[in-house]
């Protein structure tokens, strides 16, 4: 066994125009590496790699210098101009070449990591190569979790340590089978499908545990956390060891912490920089730097081109030229914003070869929760750490990606080998947390999805009912609820009760139903939402319907304003001046024939409006939004999208609207205004939430609020897989018992894809 044993695949490195030892074993395939290939390296890599991981014997002959190939590399480059698939394939190669193969570019084969095991005190031994924990040891150089029998593996000699791995580590007999063999994946990349409530949190802990019990060193392993409640949860489960358990920003911002000493910026330092950059408007109760925030974050999570960013957006006008200063004027004042912390740790690792190096000795076995979350950005900085072994343990679903407004997509988990080459394939096949009926209808509606990788899930729970359909008028959601809640709470405390809905305004009426009742429940819209522009202006209508003999100022500009009546700003001014509807026809009069047309228009709208407010608040809220042109200008406020909380202003209205039925006061606003500052409840109870800010959450009883045609799939939203998805996790946070909530005419048609 000259040149170790067949299971450990060792190849061997000859000159160009040398031999092979005559009594080297036959190997696999030989390769020829000179100036061509490296210009051309993806076959060769591809290849290269295959053996490596299967532990196949190759030849390569070496037609480049050695120290060429040690040649640190770097790319200064603004990481938006990368494709996640970029790697430094000159450092990926040099790993191929000589990570299990011998130097034989000498006058005799040398197995270096035996002689670096033998610098840091290992005996010699005859029968193998070093001596350890009183056996004869080989050092090896294949995938660390592959080993045949114990071995002193390369990354511990790297790390100037001899830790035995050992070939095999007992797995929890708790676990599934599916669980096991995803726990127990023997070496490279792998990818996890892990479908809702398959054990996904169990299954990355005991993996991290695993590679602990199979000798792997703890400064190898990180676990990239969704959040860092995921964080901590990670850590509870596996006991006070001191491990690399991070957040995706925070591993970033060590990285750039480290290098430079930088510090998060504040909210106002963020605002104070972009003030100085870019003047804008004041805007009435709109913030106008928020386009300018969103823009930054596609450039800097979606690696788009600003001038693409600022030339497919109608307000962010300077945002190309100002991108570049705003990074150096972070960089002066030694800051990170939140995504700088993603996107400087990138430019850093392509900066600098030595913190690459660094960082990815950390980043050995990393394991990734959420994959499907990552954004283009995220996927970069992943691969970057994790080269050039890719020995990469991504666990998600396809079938949650609800954050593609960040540049998230399930392409990443379904073309998962792709980033992460001969990456193998393992699927968590059970549901242990919906009942049967969940589990049927939630496969049922992604099953008319196309983008996804197919899965056949079943459900441990034997038993259990579909989601239940709760039929309503939109005006009488909150009471049906009501009456849901109250059936559950016969049983159930409210702390197990959760109601989701697409977007957070919707949540309102049912919010303020809850404190009146003196129900324990999150708070999720505070006063802040009587600024929002729809709320705002449809106020301010009603104000102007109720007394039209003492019109304010500001509520004449509001409703001037929206829809939009293309009225000179003088007119409007002159407009806001009046104080009676009489005053108003007075001086529409004395103006040009278009804007004496727009104010008399206006005018009838407020008459007609007067009237709908004589019938009820609720009235009157719905023909604002169904019978005006008001409901189109919040539209193209909406077009935008929608973002992490699903805020829309269209939704705001319908809010209103549900609100005014809830209502048994003589003065709406007074009574909503008092309502939304009453504080949160001092214990914990019944959560409301948008379905995005619940992943990774469960309860045993769950209501998904308002699943209407317009809201499931919503009608901003340009992408009805990723609808359907959403609609899937809420189901699927449900233990117990699932309800959903939604009118009897105009129901989302997910509901027949259900059934």
């Amino acid at each position: 066994m000259k040149f170790g044993p067949d299971e450990l695949g060792r190849g061997i490195v000859i000159p160009l125009d040398g031999q092979p030892p005559p009594d080297f074993p036959p190997a696999a395939d030989t390769y020829q590496i000179d100036e061509p290939a490296l210009v051309q390296p993806d076959r060769l890599l591809t290849n290269l790699h295959r053996h490596w991981l299967r532990r196949e014997r190759v030849v390569i002959r070496l037609g480049v210098d050695k120290e060429h190939l040690k040649t640190a590399e770097r790319l200064e480059i603004e990481p938006y101009q990368l494709d996640p698939r970029f790697e430094f394939s000159q450092e990926r190669l040099r790993f191929l070449i000589w990570a299990n193969n011998y130097d034989a570019t000498g006058e005799e084969p040398v197995w270096w990591y035996q002689r670096l095991a033998l610098r840091l005190g290992a005996l010699a031994h005859d029968s193998a190569e070093v001596e350890i924990e009183g056996g004869a040891r080989w050092c090896d150089g294949g995938p660390r979790t592959s080993v045949p029998f114990p071995v002193l593996h390369r990354e511990s000699i790297q790390k100037r340590l001899l830790t035995l791995t050992h070939p095999e580590a007992e797995v929890s007999a708790e676990l599934s089978l599916s669980q096991i063999s995803a726990v127990a994946h023997s070496g490279g990349g792998a990818r996890i499908l892990a479908p809702a409530g398959s054990g996904k949190t169990r299954v990355l802990t005991e993996r991290f545990r695993h590679l602990l019990a199979r000798g792997v060193e703890a400064t190898s392993i990180t676990a990239v956390a969704y959040n860092r409640r995921a964080a901590r949860e990670m850590q509870s489960r596996l006991g006070d060891h001191k491990l690399s358990i991070r957040t995706i920003h925070s591993l970033g911002y060590g990285l750039l912490r480290k290098a430079y000493g930088v510090q998060l910026a504040s909210h106002q330092q963020v605002r104070g920089i972009l003030k100085s950059l870019i003047q804008v408007p004041p805007q009435l109760n709109t913030d106008p730097y928020q386009p300018y925030l969103d823009a930054f974050q596609e450039v800097r999570q979606a690696l788009r081109d600003p001038k693409e960013v600022e030339a497919s957006r109608d307000d962010v006008s300077g945002f190309a030229d100002a991108f570049p200063r705003y990074r150096q004027k972070l960089k002066q004042r030694n800051l990170v914003d939140h995504d700088e912390q993603i996107y400087g740790a990138i430019e850093l690792l392509l900066n600098d070869p030595e913190t690459r190096s660094r960082a990815q000795a950390f980043c050995h076995h990393l394991l990734v929760d959420e994959f499907q979350d990552l954004t283009p950005a995220f996927l970069l900085l992943i691969r970057l750490l994790s080269s050039p072994a890719y020995q990469i343990f991504g666990v998600g679903d396809d079938d949650q990606v609800i954050y593609g407004y960040a540049g998230a997509t399930p392409d990443y988990l379904i073309d998962f080998p792709t980033y992460f080459p001969e990456a193998s394939s393992l699927m968590l096949d059970t549901n242990y947390r919906c009942p049967k009926g969940v589990v049927v209808a939630a496969t049922r509606l992604l099953s008319n999805n196309r983008r996804r990788v197919s899965k056949d899930v079943t459900a441990h729970q034997r038993a259990g009912d579909p989601p239940k359909l709760a039929l309503a008028r939109p005006d009488q959601w909150c009471a049906e609820s009501l009456r849901v809640i109250e059936e559950w709470l016969e049983i159930h405390p409210p702390t197990e009760i959760a109601v989701l809905s697409r977007v957070n305004a919707l949540l309102l009426p049912l919010q303020i139903a809850l404190a009146q009742r003196g129900l324990p429940h999150d708070k999720v819209v505070d006063v802040s939402i009587l600024q929002r522009t729809a709320v705002r202006t449809a106020l301010a209508y009603r104000r102007l319907c109720l007394d039209s003999d003492n019109l304010e100022p500001s509520d004449l500009a509001d409703a001037l304003r929206r829809p939009n009546r293309k009225l000179k700003r003088e007119y409007i001014e002159r407009a806001c001046q009046c104080r009676t509807r009489i005053e108003l026809q007075k001086c529409a009069a004395k103006l040009d024939d278009w804007a004496s047309s727009q104010l008399e228009e206006f005018l009838i709208d407020l008459a007609f409006l007067s009237r709908r407010l004589e019938k009820g608040e609720d009235s009157f809220f719905r023909a604002l939004r169904t019978e005006t042109e008001f409901a189109a200008a919040l539209d193209q406020l909406d077009s935008v999208g929608l973002g992490s909380a699903g805020s829309s202003h269209h939704d705001d209205l319908l809010a209103l609207e549900q609100l005014a039925s809830l209502c048994q006061e003589e003065d709406f606003e007074e009574w909503l205004t008092e309502q939304l500052r009453q504080p949160p409840s001092s214990e914990k109870g019944i959560r409301l939430s948008s379905v995005h800010r619940v992943k990774g959450l469960e309860w045993p009883c769950v209501l998904v609020y308002g699943v209407d045609d317009g809201l499931f799939p919503h009608r901003l939203s340009e992408d009805e897989e990723e609808e359907r998805r959403i609609l899937h996790v809420a189901l699927t946070r449900s233990k117990e018992s699932c309800v959903v909530l939604a009118s009897g005419k105009g129901t989302s048609p997910f509901l027949a894809e259900m059934a």
